[in-house]
């Protein structure tokens, strides 16, 4: 559980920052599937000397599903950044609940932990770099602190989700 009188510092996350892994509804049995960068297929683009964000989102993805180990692969071109889907299959995030009449969801552990953090946060201040943080677009309804108590319950109940190790 956050501590409610911390204080967040915004130093400026990006939702680039959270590419690596999506963790998600797998299509074939509801169950969690992780969307991963093919590291094979990255060392191979790597070599090419192109712009290294550039190379990491838009790397081939595979994804991998917990349970009934289904698996796809991807090449992307183009990606989709935003919303309650990942930015490569656009299947629904793993970590979504509703929440003050609206849908709270994360990418991954570190976007929740990040977000906790934030939302827990009685005081939260911002660098100049934080002015173009993720954080700083975030729906009012996430900053209000009346919402404090309740996203953090949803926010709790989203890291239940949360196998160990993922």
């Amino acid at each position: 559980m956050v501590n409610e009188n911390a204080r967040f510092l915004d130093t400026g996350t990006q939702v680039y920052d959270f590419y690596e892994e999506f963790l998600v509804v797998c299509p074939k049995c509801a169950g969690l599937a992780r969307v991963l960068i093919d590291r094979d297929e990255l060392e191979k683009m790597s070599k090419k000397k192109i712009d290294r964000l550039r190379n990491l989102l838009f790397a081939p993805r595979r994804l991998v599903c917990l349970s009934c180990l289904h698996r796809d692969y991807r090449k992307c071109t183009q990606i989709a950044v935003g919303g309650g889907v990942d930015w490569y299959f656009r299947l629904p995030l793993w970590l979504d609940v509703p929440c003050c009449g609206e849908r709270l969801w994360a990418y991954n552990r570190q976007y929740l932990e990040t977000l906790e953090n934030y939302v827990g946060a009685k005081l939260r201040e911002r660098t100049i770099e934080g002015r173009r943080s993720f954080l700083s677009k975030l729906p009012t309804w996430i900053k209000l602190a009346k919402n404090r108590a309740e996203i953090l319950r949803a926010i709790e109940k989203l890291k239940a989700k949360l196998p160990a190790g993922v």
